[in-house]
């Protein structure tokens, strides 16, 4: 018995290997395209991207692998009923409870390493991710980088230059600020270079001028200058003093008492975020059940198999997809907060019931067995 546990755990684990790494590709590709425009626009390197995108992997695979354990379970127990395998187990006395438990070990298994990620490792790497897209964002010196360019590196600001010299020197600056709506600034300069002093990114500017305009009331200002430094730093916002949304923070941070006016004003997103957190890793349970309830409920029939395989995968998508349905219930009314560990435990429960097997009379044959037998002997 123990070698037929240990065949079954291989035939859903390698799948699941698979269908992880495949959904993971996916995902991470769909990603990257979101940090495409800092190579094109920016000039960071491959690497760059690379290591941006490695961040992203732990918070993919805390939703991926209940998905990749459900595929899986589906795909194992559908190759071993195409192989005629199960019946051979019904027929020397391999109950269902029996058949199931690879999976369900394998579904504890998702569940640790999920509530691992979800509580540390994915905000880590989130919180990682975005303070680098800040700083990259913030750090304009890639911008001048680029030669006869106009870029907007942050709303209402627009820099141009027109060449960078091998030395470094930037010739033909032009910034243009218009973030506040009274007023615009423009600055000019024939040459600058770029600084490296203190936080952030500064230029200096030789040979150029400075005008401001009130656009409501048409006054300006204007200033010739030989030298001038300009703190670029300030046009990205200080990386300390971002916000951090609620998929960046510790399970720590999520929960109340909280610190800050913005923090308080946000308590039900925090609150729905924590319990999420700590109720998602439990989807994988009902998943693998769903997914054995497919193949193995009910009578041996090759009709019934692919309708019963069918409607356990809209079930298994349905069961996920409410998690945003009821994640959004609690976030307007967080006291509905129960809901979140009520869901999947029901979706097991239900598909423990039905996985029951049927009582049977004293002697009677499995229902596989029963269901195949007239046609063996015709």
């Amino acid at each position: 018995m123990n070698r037929m546990t240990s065949y079954i755990r291989r035939q859903i684990a390698w799948p699941m290997v698979f269908f992880t790494l495949m959904l993971t590709g996916v995902m991470l590709v769909g990603q990257s395209l979101r940090t495409v425009d800092l190579i094109v626009n920016k000039g960071l390197s491959l690497q760059t991207l690379i290591e941006l995108t490695a961040l992203l992997i732990p918070g993919a695979l805390s939703m991926i692998l209940p998905v990749s354990l459900f595929c899986a379970v589906m795909f194992a127990f559908y190759r071993l009923w195409q192989d005629s395998e199960l019946i051979v187990m019904s027929a020397s006395g391999y109950s269902v409870w029996r058949k199931i438990r690879p999976a369900l070990e394998l579904a504890v298994v998702v569940m640790l390493i999920s509530l691992a990620l979800n509580v540390y490792v994915t905000p880590l790497g989130l919180r990682s991710f975005k303070s680098e897209i800040a700083e990259i964002r913030g750090d304009l010196a890639a911008v001048f980088l680029q030669d006869g360019q106009f870029t907007e590196p942050v709303s209402g600001v627009t820099v141009y230059v027109r060449e960078r010299a091998r030395s470094g020197e930037l010739h033909g600056i032009l910034v243009y600020d218009a973030r506040r709506p009274d007023r615009a600034v423009t600055m000019m300069a024939e040459r600058g270079a770029l600084l490296a002093e203190g936080e952030g990114t500064k230029v200096l500017l030789v040979n150029g001028n400075r005008q401001e305009s009130e656009l409501f009331t048409g006054k300006g200002s204007y200033l010739s200058f030989e030298r001038y430094v300009l703190d670029l730093g300030g046009f990205g916002g200080p990386s300390d003093s971002r916000w951090l949304k609620p998929g960046e923070r510790f399970l720590t941070e999520l929960l109340p008492p909280y610190r800050t006016e913005q923090d308080a004003e946000a308590a039900s997103v925090l609150w729905t975020e924590a319990h999420k957190r700590l109720s998602s890793p439990l989807y994988a349970l009902p998943l693998a059940l769903i997914a054995a309830c497919g193949l193995l409920s009910g009578e041996y029939s090759r009709r019934g198999k692919y309708m019963r395989a069918a409607i356990a995968g809209v079930v298994g998508l349905g069961l996920r997809l409410s998690e945003l349905g009821v994640a959004g219930l609690v976030n307007s009314e967080p006291s509905l907060f129960p809901l979140l560990y009520l869901v999947p435990i029901a979706g097991a429960v239900g598909a423990l019931f039905v996985l029951r097997p049927p009582v049977r009379k004293t002697n009677e044959p499995p229902p596989e067995l029963a269901a195949d037998g007239p046609q063996g002997a015709a």
